[in-house]
């Protein structure tokens, strides 16, 4: 389709876009009743002879239709409600509806591709539009271009391409945010009871044997925490037993017995 929004309505005539306009409107002036009949004509109009669209009558039916003919013309009753219109096309095999509902000042204009779920919509101003409803185009709406231009940009280009808000939103995938490390966080939280010391053996359901020596008479398990053997390198001990005699290889002081700083044997005395 030629883009026309900068040229008139009797540029776009001489040009050839409107042709075919006055045999279409003919057939129809004698029972249009209001302006907004005339802006639904001037949209069947683009559909049917530049887009290739077939009207297959009215009503809202999203089935399509396969034993019947579709027609360039406009269908019987199409204005027949004084607040709505309903019209059913067929393009390349899909079925499509134009809607219209009126309001106290504007028209809004819907149209519905019934596969793809794509909708478009337009809201245009009879009074300020549409001149009046007998006479040539150019008499009728010295403006048919720029609504032409207006019906291709918001009512049929977001249906064909899909561009519409709708269609935008159906298409729109969410993306889930990349998971974040924390850099003061190393390694996992430790699990109550995974700690096992160095030299205990695993036992059933994961706990160690500890303090079973002191409560089982019969001596089994460890009684203490830890298990120290000669190299456990776990702490220092030194068990208690006589002194060593002293005696030449001996003499020198036990760092374990040293006196404490300041030490008083009459003290306590």
């Amino acid at each position: 389709m030629e883009p026309a929004s900068s040229k008139s309505a009797a540029d776009a005539l001489g040009s050839g876009f409107f042709y075919g306009w006055d045999l279409l409107y003919k057939t129809v002036d004698g029972i249009i009743d209001k302006k907004a009949d005339v802006l639904i004509v001037l949209a069947h109009f683009l559909l049917t002879k530049h887009y290739k669209f077939l009207c297959f009558g009215i009503g809202d039916d999203k089935t399509l239709p396969e034993d019947e003919d579709g027609s360039e013309l406009m269908p019987d009753h199409w204005n027949g409600d004084n607040t709505k219109y309903s019209l059913r096309y067929v393009h390349n095999k899909s079925l499509y509806l134009l809607l219209g509902h009126i309001t106290e000042d504007a028209l809004i204009v819907n149209l519905l591709d019934i596969n793809t779920k794509n909708v478009s919509n337009i809201c245009i101003t009879p009074e300020s539009l549409v001149v009046e409803v007998k006479g040539s185009i150019t008499k009728i709406m010295p403006t048919a271009t720029d609504i032409v231009e207006r019906f291709r940009k918001e009512l049929c280009d977001p249906v064909f391409t899909g561009n519409s808000r709708e269609a935008t939103t159906q298409t729109q995938t969410s993306q889930s945010p990349a998971p974040t490390t924390d850099p003061l966080r190393i390694g996992e939280p430790r699990r109550p009871g995974s700690f096992m010391p160095h030299g205990f053996e695993p036992r059933p359901f994961g706990f160690p044997d500890v303090g079973r020596g002191d409560l089982d008479p019969l001596g089994r398990g460890g009684g203490n925490l830890y298990s120290f053997g000669p190299n456990s390198g776990l702490a220092r001990f030194d068990p208690f037993s006589p002194l060593p005699p002293r005696g030449p290889g001996n003499m020198g002081p036990n760092p374990d017995h040293m006196r404490p700083p300041n030490w008083n044997p009459d003290y306590y005395m």
